[in-house]
């Protein structure tokens, strides 16, 4: 486990530095609008439904090996990115995108069925706490990294070569190391499942899907594009992220066990809420100096707060009880239909974004997805 542990810190250090990249990549290397980079949400984030059915294909790999070929193929696509210029079709782009993006999705679900699989039932929301604190540290390593480097050099090319790298040591690991063991599925069939007393589960990651598109799109967008923040600026807003989420997110573990996933899905929804609010109006309410501080702390806030859907993976492996093998298979349809919703926002979102002129209305309609997200919550076993 040791050696897991590892190869997934490595995993998540590249992916770290590969999105803390990549909204900066699109708008200073090839200068794309506002209404592209919605686009752009289709194959980035279709991955997250195309992984479901990757994971069914390869029912015969455990959980380990399948986040080892999901690092190869992040590598391969970050290396053909590390090649795009300001003359490439969006169409080549978007190849590109789908590559590493379906790679990083894949590892998205292994990661969280490993901490099910392999922590006792009633200690799950603490090893995950414990987990996504380990991923947050790569992040924060990552987040280091490009603060100190953009400071000094601006060389894109430079960061890819790195993040592909990480990349192959990590699938390398991953496909060296001995795995423990893990419920084995079967046939393609054992990886689809839709259950009646799974349906809340589902309807909450759909509306989470929405909720999503404003953190890792819109909002880097919104530092990007809008308030014109460098990638060094990025980096050092998530560098603060990064500290604090080392002591939150353990702390979030222990609060789901204590509180339950109910209680800490609903928190999460009120205080979403108002961060959506600050989005949406410090931009245009606020001098440029005061609004790029307030969208930077709200910034912070939706990092640690994003690691409060930790209650949705351990509320489903809760409700699975003794079908240990429906862990996985539950996870993946929860991140497939998580990420349909995500799309058709992604797209929505940059078609809103374009024609109204500003962010209000796009933080806003996402804003009543979040307090639907709470009152479905109230509905949790």
């Amino acid at each position: 486990m040791v050696a897991v542990l590892a190869a997934l810190f490595l995993a998540q250090l590249g992916a770290g530095v590969y999105d803390l990249l990549f909204s900066n990549f699109l708008s200073d290397v090839l200068h794309l609008d506002a209404g592209q980079r919605g686009f752009l949400e289709l194959p980035r984030e279709l991955p997250g439904v195309l992984s479901l059915l990757v994971m069914g294909a390869l029912f015969f790999l455990n959980e380990v090996r399948l986040a080892a070929v999901s690092v190869l193929l992040a590598a391969i696509g970050t290396f053909f990115m590390m090649h795009l210029d300001a003359n490439t079709s969006l169409w080549e782009l978007s190849l590109c995108v789908l590559t590493a993006s379906l790679g990083l999705h894949i590892l998205m679900g292994t990661v969280d069925s490993i901490v099910m699989h392999t922590a006792r039932p009633e200690n799950r929301s603490l090893r995950l706490g414990q987990m996504r604190a380990l991923g947050t540290a790569a992040t924060l390593l990552g987040a280091l990294f490009i603060w100190l480097k953009w400071k000094f050099n601006h060389n894109f090319a430079w960061d890819y070569a790195l993040i592909i790298c990480i990349f192959l040591v990590a699938s390398l690991l991953l496909f060296c190391i001995r795995t423990p063991e893990f419920p084995r599925r079967k046939s393609v069939r054992e990886n689809f499942i839709l259950r009646r007393e799974y349906a809340v589960y589902y309807g909450i990651e759909t509306l989470h899907g929405i909720r999503k598109q404003l953190y890792i799109t819109f909002g880097y967008w919104l530092m990007v594009n809008t308030l014109q923040q460098s990638p060094s600026r990025i980096g050092e807003i998530m560098l603060c992220a990064g500290v604090i989420g080392l002591f939150t997110q353990p702390l979030i573990g222990r609060s789901i066990k204590r509180f339950g996933e109910k209680r800490v899905t609903i928190f999460d929804s009120i205080a979403l809420s108002v961060l959506c609010l600050a989005y949406a109006f410090a931009p245009g309410l606020l001098p440029a100096h005061w609004a790029v501080a307030v969208v930077g702390g709200c910034f912070v806030l939706d990092k640690v707060l994003f690691d409060l859907g930790m209650a949705r993976t351990t509320y489903i492996a809760r409700i699975c009880g003794d079908r240990r093998s429906d862990i996985t298979p539950c996870i993946y349809t929860g991140i497939a239909i998580n990420h349909i919703a995500s799309i058709a926002y992604g797209i929505v979102g940059g078609i809103i974004w374009t024609y109204s002129g500003g962010p209000q209305a796009v933080f806003l309609t996402g804003g009543l997805a979040v307090v639907a997200a709470g009152f479905l919550a109230r509905k949790m076993k």
